[in-house]
Parts: structure tokens; sequence; C-alpha cells
């Protein structure tokens, strides 16, 4: 039972993270090369077009999760699961695939370029799965407090969300088909959902075809509109002239960093006094109350996460327009080297960071006890190991951007999750040899070494990726 449940929840996250990163690039990877109208011209009707664009790419995903039911059945032998929870789970993981594919194609077609696609995707998965069980709390917590009552309008809405949202999600088909004792059917009201649902994305996405891709180029719209801004925002290059380019174009400029330098600290702001206030106000006293610390630690949490995502975006776009308008070669034969070229590529992203890191460091001046919760949860030896995890993250993602076209993300996401849970029982081993002489650092010191190695090798396979692509093209 416990090797089934890991299986088919990899399974759920490798979904999820194609429909990221692999469903939402089928038509905007046209778009961005500019090669629809070639396809038009061609002869090839918007049905045919869609249905080879998304279907084939979902089909490729739904035979990959068939391969593994031969090896899945061999879990019955084990004991704790009979094969009616296994074909039930497989058809809610295919109606999960059809829903989220087609809706992908639909962000696809309406969106002009990949990113805003994906973030689509993600938005869309945001309320899909976390926001019905957002609200439906968020009521009860009001009800608690006495702002609502249980007979109220809104408390009503809010608990038939919920259970619509639990009845027709995978997570949750999942959660019911893996208790012990299932019987239920295999096309459950989840599956059928799911299914109808993503039926109902792909005619919209045929419906809407013609008129999203009818428009102009993107790119020359695009330049048109942003070519006062340039004039007024943005200064020379001077001589370093890839840290100005990554500031402007992958970081926004001056205009997106004086916006955040005022946007986080809002942020802060609002969390803080609208937390204080909230708790002023409230009626009930079976309600854990926060201080105002407490307050800033959790900002000062939500800050670190945005540092991350900021830190995720510029590094999945640091070679991604030069991959795709093919400049590469062109950069191979300026009078610098390729390291100098990517190093200062860094530089433009770290300046893209000042905001954020003035505001974490503004948090820690005025508080520096909000980060002490790391020593009482006894997380204090993990930061180390988790800042040069992520660093390891950051170089696989830069990796991927070069070896894939579209998705880099979503693929250095899974390879990160897979390599980490194949390295986690090595690491185990060193710690069980060194525990009784370095104690915890035993499973922390290699874990540590090991990643710095990692990134080294990683930069050398950016380095000759880099030179392979411009011998290539």
């Amino acid at each position: 039972m416990d090797f089934f449940t890991k299986i088919i929840w990899l399974n759920f996250w490798l979904v999820s993270l194609a429909g990221i990163g692999f469903f939402s690039t089928a038509i905007t990877e046209e778009k961005e090369e500019e090669t629809l109208p070639l396809l038009k011209l061609a002869g090839i009707n918007t049905l045919a077009l869609l249905t080879g664009k998304s279907s084939v790419r979902a089909l490729r995903i739904i035979l990959l999760l068939l391969g593994q039911l031969p090896f899945l059945l061999l879990s019955v032998s084990l004991g704790g699961i009979t094969p009616l929870q296994i074909y039930a789970t497989f058809a809610a993981l295919i109606g999960y695939i059809i829903l989220i594919s087609n809706f992908a194609l639909l962000c696809s077609v309406y969106a002009r370029r990949s990113g805003e696609a994906i973030a689509f995707v993600l938005l869309a998965l945001f309320f899909y799965f976390i926001v019905p069980t957002l609200q439906y709390r968020l009521t009860v917590n009001l009800q608690t407090r006495g702002y609502l009552s249980t007979t109220d309008p809104i408390s009503k809405s809010s608990k038939y969300l919920f259970e619509i949202s639990q009845e027709h999600s995978v997570v949750e088909q999942i959660k019911q088909i893996l208790t012990t004792g299932y019987s239920n059917s295999i096309l459950s009201s989840q599956v059928i959902s799911n299914v109808s649902l993503g039926i109902l994305f792909f005619i919209a996405a045929w419906l809407v075809f013609d008129r999203c891709t009818s428009h102009p180029s993107f790119k020359e719209s695009g330049i048109r509109k942003k070519r006062s801004y340039h004039r007024v925002m943005n200064s020379r290059p001077g001589t370093n002239v890839f840290v100005w380019k990554e500031f402007q174009f992958s970081g926004g400029g001056m205009r997106a960093s004086l916006l955040k330098l005022f946007l986080y600290p809002a942020f802060i702001t609002i969390v803080v006094g609208g937390g204080i206030l909230f708790d002023q106000y409230t009626t009930s006293s079976s309600i854990q109350t926060f201080t105002w610390k407490d307050l800033v630690s959790a900002s000062l949490i939500l800050l670190f996460i945005s540092f991350a995502v900021e830190c995720t975006i510029y590094t999945s776009r640091i070679f991604r327009e030069e991959r795709i308008q093919k400049m590469i070669p062109l950069l191979s034969i300026l009078p610098c080297s390729m390291l100098r070229i990517a190093y200062e590529k860094v530089g433009g992203i770290l300046i893209s960071l000042i905001p954020v890191s003035l505001t974490i460091a503004l948090v820690l001046y005025i508080l520096p006890e909000s980060i002490s919760y790391l020593t009482t949860t006894g997380l204090y030896s993990l930061v180390p190991l988790m800042i040069i995890q992520f660093c390891v993250f950051l170089h696989l993602l830069a990796y991927y951007s070069l070896v894939v076209r579209w998705g880099s993300l979503a693929v250095a996401l899974g390879t990160f999750i897979v390599v980490e849970a194949c390295a986690t029982p090595l690491l185990h081993l060193f710690y069980f040899m060194f525990q009784n002489t370095i104690g915890e650092a035993g499973i922390l010191l290699p874990a540590f070494y090991l990643s710095l190695i990692c990134c080294f090798i990683l930069q050398i396979l950016i380095a000759g990726r880099l030179h392979q692509i411009a011998a290539e093209e």
C-alpha cells in the first residue's frame, strides 16, 4: 500500500508539472517562433492543429501512465491494495490529465507568450486546489469570531463551494480511493466532471482560436508600445552591456525596481497592520491571537518566498530570448568569453533582486528576533543546506533552459524532486555511519559538499551547452 501510494502521488505531481510546462506551450511556441501562419498556409484546419498539438501530448502522458500499470499490479501481491483501487486511481489521473491538458490548451491559445499561459495555468490550479479550502476555513474562522452565522448566505455559499470542489477534486478522489475497503465505481463524479470540463475547454479553444491568433506579431507591436518607455527610463549600458540588458529586459529596469521597492514594504505594512486590527476587534477568546512580532515573522517568511520566486523566474529566462532568437552564435563571436557573458547576466539578475533584499534587511533591522524561529524549531543547522540546495535547483533550471525550448521550470523541478528522492537513502547511510562521531553533521556535511560539486558540474554543463548551441546554429 505504501509503495502504491508514493507512486501515485509522484504521478500526480508530474502530471501537474506537465500541465504547467508541457501542455501550456502547445500553441504559444508556434506564436513565439512565428510559425503559426505557415501552418495555416499549409491548409491545416483548426481542429486538426489543436488535436495534433494538444491531444497527442495528453496521449503521451496517458500512455506513460499506463506503462506503469503492470508494475503497480505487483503491489496487490504485497497486500493492502486491490485491483479495483488501482484501476480507479488510474481513471482519476486520466480524467485529471484530460482536464489540465485541455485547459492549458485554452490558455495557450489565448496567451501571446508561454510565460502568460503558464501563469494562467498556475493561477487556475491555485483556485482549483487551494482557494475553496482557504475560503471555507476563513468563513469558519469568521463564524467562530462572531462576524458570520451558519445561516448567512455567505456561509452557505462557502460551504457549498467547498463541498463541490471536494467532490470533483482529483486529490480528494485519490485520498478516498486509497482508504481501506474502497468499493465504489471506477467512473466517479470526479472522472466524469473532469472529462466533461476537458471537452468543454477543448471546444472553447477551438472557437476562439481564429480570433486569438489573427492579431499582428506581438513582438513588433510590443516594440512600438515600449519605445517611449525605453527612452525615458533606460540608461545607457556602458561597459557592462549584459548586466544592463538583463536588468532592463528580464528584471524590468529601474521602473520595476522602484515599484517593487514600494510594494514590498507596503505588503509588510498591510500584513502586520491588518493582522493587528483583525485581532483587536475579535469577539471570541477561542481563537489564537498574534502579536505584532509574530506577524512580522510571518511577513519575513513571505519575503523569503518572494525572493525564491523572483530568483526562479529570472533564472528560467536568463538564456531564453537568446535561445529563441538564435543569438547565441552571435554572442560567441564577441571579443569576450561565454563565461563572462553568463556571469554578467547573473549580475543583472542580482541587481533586480535588490528591492526584495532591502526589504528583508529592513525587517531584520527592525526586529532581529523575527528570524529566531529557526533556532527554536531546530532548523538553524538546515539553513546552509537549504540555501545550497536552492542554488543547485537554480543551476539545474539554467541548464534546462538551454536544453528544452519550453517548460524548463517544470522539467527542472521534476528532475530535482526525483534526484532528491534517490539521494535521500544515500545521505541516511552517511548519517548512520558517522552519527556516533559527528552527530547530525554526518548527514548535513555530505549533502552540502555534494551540492557544491553538483553546482560546479552544472556550470561546466551550461558552458558546454552554450558552445554546442553556438556550433550547431
